[in-house]
């Protein structure tokens, strides 16, 4: 499971469910998700024959939801549930002004199994029990290890992007001034591989196999400080050190489960996170991405 939480949802009057589209996506915030959905107004049999084959072979959603009644030739809720519940297996929700019940014996007479059927007029009141409980089923403490390594791959991305424009565009002097302090930080690298090398013996080796090497990340990040002076995001003490640390703790270290806390920790570290943790750290992923975004 990543930050975003993907919908498709099928609707043809899509002004009517906007406020149960925004009240989901307020919701979600606050598991640190964001909302993106893909919309379609309408699906004819061929288009739903070519949407069940497309999503057979690649379902990038976390949900699926769709109207029964799409109006003119299209096709109805309970035949949509259908063709795609042969093909694909990810949550779906039904709803209509019909009642719950109703649709439930519509479910049943198409035969289509594993299809949550939801009443519009109380569509956020019955719908979001059911993604709730979908993102406590999916967002394991292990799945968290996986979201922390991609975001940050994507924030290390950012930044280098985000370097390269803003040193781009310094005078000539400055930007030799930066190329010597990258030199200069190289060749402080460079020393210290010299070093360790030269403490390395029989005697010494066993302590220095656990200790991994430093990325230069951290390179680009203090660079880009200088430039920006933002010791909030890019400083030593900042939200990006902060959280490529982390990053660093969770690729290189064996992760400890407590199943009876239902928490993890990182060997060698004695902070223990819990779901609410991991909550917390994919909002701050998203602060930060929206952040480095609108510099």
């Amino acid at each position: 499971m990543k930050i975003k939480y993907k919908a498709l949802w099928i609707e043809d009057q899509f002004e009517y469910v906007e406020p149960y589209i925004e009240g989901i996506g307020d919701r979600l915030k606050t598991y640190g998700f964001k909302l993106e959905i893909t919309r379609l107004n309408s699906l004819s049999e061929n288009e739903l024959e070519t949407l069940s084959n497309k999503l057979s072979h690649y379902n990038p959603y976390d949900m699926i939801l769709f109207d029964y009644d799409l109006g003119g030739n299209n096709q109805t809720g309970n035949v949509i549930a259908r063709e795609l519940r042969n093909r694909i297996f990810t949550d779906m929700i039904f709803y209509s002004g019909k009642s719950s019940e109703d649709l439930r014996t519509v479910l049943y007479e198409t035969k289509v199994d594993g299809v949550y059927p939801v009443y519009r007029p109380n569509f956020l009141d019955d719908a979001w029990p059911i993604i709730e409980d979908q993102i406590k089923r999916i967002c394991d403490i292990n799945n968290m290890r996986g979201v922390i390594l991609d975001e940050m791959s994507k924030v290390d991305l950012k930044i280098r992007e985000l370097y390269k424009e803003k040193y781009e565009a310094l005078p000539k002097e400055t930007q030799k001034d930066q190329v010597n302090r990258i030199q200069d930080a190289l060749g402080k690298r460079i020393e210290n591989i010299e070093r360790q090398k030269s403490n390395m013996n029989s005697d010494t080796l066993s302590g220095l196999i656990k200790k991994p090497l430093n990325v230069e990340f951290n390179t680009v990040r203090m660079r880009l400080n200088s430039i920006l002076n933002n010791e909030q995001i890019f400083g030593e003490n900042g939200s990006l050190k902060e959280k490529q640390d982390l990053r660093n703790q969770f690729a290189h270290n064996k992760a400890v489960y407590d199943d009876d806390k239902g928490t993890v920790s990182i060997h060698g570290y004695n902070t223990e996170y819990s779901f609410d943790d991991f909550t917390n750290i994919r909002k701050e992923l998203i602060g930060l991405l929206e952040t480095i975004d609108g510099i």
